[in-house]
């Protein structure tokens, strides 16, 4: 892949993609070397985090994998904004209550509160196993204030899972001068969990 470099970082690139670990733990070593650190050749000196309102006019938070997994820059804007849900986008291995992304929505989940959703590819999990390991197909976690982690699952033979969440207000929440923010904010909780699975899928579903 041209997009791809071995040897230094290089000023403005500075998202790493793979270690030795990572390439053999994601069965690649026939195309990268194990034996180099190899960095995605993008600029990412402009960094922007995704905030958006739904319907309920609550906030809703998207990051990305280096978003999660580090706690400067990103994560304490996100915790100074407080969104309601945070949706995590991975490139990663499977979702299991004891991985890193787990520890990470967990403590959003604490401070300030958020439900965080963390999702990652299929095509990852399956490549994310040692010989004769067993395949989780565990493409999310959800986690949401005072609750386990929860780990979503994608059978096999079903194509994508719907997520249904119940809207509730939280207490009333006031700052540190005592203004009160009305009893406004909403909370996210999980109501239930279903799968999918396409009728006709296109071919390329099924590589």
């Amino acid at each position: 892949d041209h997009h791809l470099r071995p040897g230094r970082l290089t000023c403005g690139l500075r998202r790493m993609l793979t270690t030795g670990a990572q390439i053999k733990q994601y069965q690649l070593g026939h195309v990268l070397n194990p034996a180099h650190s190899w960095w995605e050749d993008i600029d990412v000196s402009e960094r922007k985090i995704m905030m958006g309102l739904d319907r309920r006019e609550t906030v809703i938070s998207a990051l990305v994998c280096e978003d999660l997994a580090r706690y400067d820059p990103v994560l304490p804007a996100v915790a100074a904004i407080g969104p309601s849900l945070v949706i995590a986008l991975l490139m990663d291995g499977p979702q299991l209550e004891n991985r890193w992304s787990a520890r990470y929505a967990t403590t959003l989940a604490e401070d300030p509160g958020s439900s965080v959703l963390t999702l990652t590819s299929l095509g990852m999990i399956l490549r994310s196993r040692r010989p004769g390991q067993e395949i989780r197909r565990t493409i999310g976690i959800w986690r949401e204030r005072g609750e386990s982690a929860i780990e979503l699952e994608l059978p096999a033979g079903h194509h994508a899972i719907s997520l249904s969440l119940i809207a509730e207000e939280s207490a009333r929440q006031r700052t540190l001068d005592n203004r009160s923010d009305g009893g406004a904010a909403m909370f996210y909780r999980l109501g239930g969990v279903h799968s999918l699975a396409l009728n006709l899928p296109p071919d390329f579903i099924e590589r």
